[in-house]
């Protein structure tokens, strides 16, 4: 008898072929749900709703670590991106290269978010930037009331403190009560063209053709992770899921 499967994936061309059915897992019937990556890793590691599911990276690492991640990670990542862009400024706050946001305030909707993670640690590794000298805020980006996806207790001397109530990331740095942002998605003001707000690297493309040219590094952004209970009692599984996800992407390509 085949194994039920809920999988939760984003719509890629690497994952469109598991979404219409043409890469199959391999003694599986699976239900596959096609989800925004927020919605899916809250669902996820909150509630343990799928099967099988696309993860944060970071979040995954992190939970793991104090052994607390319901899912067995397994090497697919359907998720890569550089994220010089991620980084954006108020140019009234006298930022004009990375050094510059030392001890200045910078928000981000999720301090422990992949994107955010690999945006410290380039800042640190090649701009001697540490996060300890930055004063973090966070909260939601266009929306107030964000909550965090896992619990993050902050090393002894970061200094990282929710926004107030009702607030949101892009206003307070539209009106400069915070100097910058780092997140994953562009905040409105941004978009909208606000004559204050940019990129902290409006060359980002080359920034991280250079990047990945000095270093080989493609950074991982999500991996897909099964549930250790599943694994468990078909140990098989994880193989059968690797098959297929390679499947979906070679048919991509």
């Amino acid at each position: 008898m085949a194994l039920k499967l809920t999988v939760a994936v984003t719509y890629y061309d690497r994952t469109r072929a598991l979404l219409d059915g043409r890469a199959a897992i391999e003694g599986c019937e699976a239900t596959v749900l096609e989800l925004e990556p927020e919605e899916m890793f809250h669902r996820a590691l909150h509630y343990e709703e799928f099967d099988v599911a696309e993860l944060s990276f970071s979040n995954f690492l992190t939970l793991t670590a104090e052994d607390k991640c319901p899912y067995l990670g397994i090497p697919v990542f359907p998720g890569r991106k550089f994220r010089h862009s991620g980084i954006f400024i108020n140019t009234r706050s006298g930022i004009e290269k990375p050094e510059d946001l030392k001890g200045k305030i910078v928000g981000t909707p999720e301090y422990q978010v992949t994107a955010v993670t690999w945006v410290r640690g380039i800042l640190e590794d090649v701009h001697g930037v540490a996060p300890s000298d930055i004063s973090w805020r966070w909260g939601g980006l266009q929306q107030p009331g964000r909550a965090q996806k896992t619990e993050f207790v902050p090393p002894e001397g970061l200094t990282l403190e929710p926004i107030p109530e009702g607030a949101t990331l892009q206003d307070m740095l539209a009106n400069g009560e915070i100097d910058a942002i780092v997140s994953p998605r562009s905040p409105a003001c941004f978009d909208e063209g606000h004559p204050d707000i940019r990129r902290l690297f409006p060359d980002y493309v080359e920034q991280e053709k250079a990047y990945f040219q000095r270093t080989g590094i493609f950074p991982i952004m999500h991996l897909v992770g099964v549930r250790k209970a599943l694994v468990a009692a078909n140990p098989w599984l994880p193989d059968s899921l690797v098959k297929a996800f390679d499947l979906a992407k070679e048919l991509a390509i």
